[in-house]
């Protein structure tokens, strides 16, 4: 008993911190896109759709068999004043019957191959099935990263002007005590703490902005509300920007063979085609073959038991039939469903050039973004390093009395919306780079299981 209890004391120990180390987790961007699209009640619909794409085989591949079919029988039973099925004379009897034993089977020889087309329109249907979960599955986690990026620019953005509220409080004690020492005048004073406001009124904007952007990530994610959510942002914070020699038309080709959308916009082709297909099969005349064996009867006023007169061979009937059926005039509507279906097949094809014009332009902008975001990254290096020596030389020159607290407040100001920019450019560069090797290949999460 002593060492059950040892062991149940070192269990509670051991999954008590499981549990903290869960509280504790931070969440990369990798791990918040598998959550969020692995939770996704849009994803789990399309699931759901996915497997009924997959019934729709089923069915159009059996409905080539032929279709068999039991005839129902009946049982009649009377009793009283009635005619004898024997003598055909009214009696005072009691009489049972049983029939319509029988089997009855059916195929469709030809009608315009539309049973075949049918099986081709329900698996291309569960091909794209497959690329609309995995374009939803992009969609979401573009979404996701974009919120991950927002929540982890307010973070810095937080961290950053409380370091300016810590330095600007420093300063503001340092002028209170020179001021009751004489040394600075009230003026100062004031714009110290004009200053001073003016920076927390930035840090509760900047917090607020970092709870609406957790929250929102939480929203995209279907992640509890109630929960705690702690990012990591080592991964990201790693990352430096620098130049790439990437062209357009390389990544585009790299893109028409991998994106989702694009498959769809070609499997929207096939689909319109099976469509000119079926309208095509209402104009030909369809032959149907079928056949049917039925059984005896069984009645208790004849000789016999049930089964010798189930299979008396003198009741047992059979037929076999040959039909066609040939389509002459019905208003033009079969003309003019074959009319439309040409049409959408034609105006698939525009929406396919679209497609891949849209998405050309798009790679072309996130190209020049991915240069455009390195080129402001250094220029924002750049003047935070310059905007840091003018603020440490404005804050020798104010102690020596060369300035006035207006100039040294200006390029304290000014320091701050250097990091500013510094971290937005890097973060920019950090999410246009993930879209381009989403665009090159690199999928964004884990491969949906259909």
């Amino acid at each position: 008993m002593m060492i059950l209890k040892r062991y149940s004391i070192l269990l509670s120990i051991l999954t008590s911190g499981l549990l903290v180390n869960g509280q504790n987790r931070e969440w990369t961007l990798q791990a918040c896109i598998d959550y969020g699209v692995e939770k996704s009640l849009s994803i789990q619909q399309r699931t759901l759709q996915n497997k009924n794409d997959k019934l729709d085989v089923r069915d159009a591949t059996l409905s080539l068999l032929p279709s068999v079919s039991g005839i129902s029988p009946g049982v009649n039973y009377s009793f009283g004043r009635g005619i004898d099925p024997e003598t055909n004379t009214y009696t005072n009897t009691r009489y049972m019957s049983v029939g319509g034993f029988g089997v009855g089977s059916s195929l469709t020889i030809f009608a315009g191959f539309s049973n075949i087309n049918r099986l081709r329109a329900a698996k291309l249907s569960r091909l794209m099935g497959w690329e609309e979960t995995e374009n939803q599955a992009n969609q979401i986690a573009i979404q996701v990263m974009n919120a991950f990026f927002t929540l982890l620019y307010a973070e810095e953005e937080v961290r950053i002007t409380q370091e300016q509220v810590e330095n600007s409080r420093l300063r503001l004690k340092k002028i209170e005590r020179e001021y009751e020492l004489g040394k600075k005048p009230k003026s100062d004073l004031f714009e110290m703490q004009a200053q001073q406001a003016s920076v927390e009124f930035r840090l509760i904007t900047a917090q607020n902005n970092c709870l609406n952007a957790q929250a929102n990530l939480k929203y995209i994610m279907n992640y509890n509300a109630e929960e705690e959510l702690r990012i990591d942002a080592r991964s990201v914070s790693e990352v430096l920007p620098e130049l790439h020699e990437l062209k357009t038309k390389e990544v585009f080709t790299q893109a028409l063979q991998t994106l989702p959308e694009i498959k769809l916009a070609a499997y929207q082709i096939r689909s319109a085609q099976l469509g000119v297909y079926s309208a095509r099969a209402g104009l030909y005349p369809s032959i149907s073959i079928s056949g049917s064996i039925s059984f005896g009867n069984y009645s208790d006023q004849r000789s016999g038991d049930f089964f010798s007169q189930i299979t008396d061979r003198n009741q047992i009937g059979k037929g076999f039939s040959i039909g066609m059926s040939i389509p002459f005039y019905s208003g033009l509507s079969r003309r003019s469903s074959l009319q439309r279906a040409k049409h959408n097949y034609q105006s698939s094809k525009i929406q396919y050039q679209q497609t891949e014009r849209a998405l050309y332009n798009e790679i072309q902008q996130a190209l020049q973004d991915l240069k455009s975001c390195t080129q402001r990254y250094r220029i924002a290096v750049q003047r935070e390093n310059f905007s840091s020596l003018s603020y440490n030389a404005a804050r020798k020159r104010y102690e020596q009395g060369l300035i006035t607290i207006i100039d040294l407040n200006t390029t304290s100001n000014s320091l701050l919306e250097a990091k500013y920019d510094v971290l937005r450019a890097r973060l920019d560069y950090v999410m246009q780079k993930r879209m381009i090797d989403f665009y090159q290949g690199k999928p964004l999460q884990l491969k949906i299981e259909n």
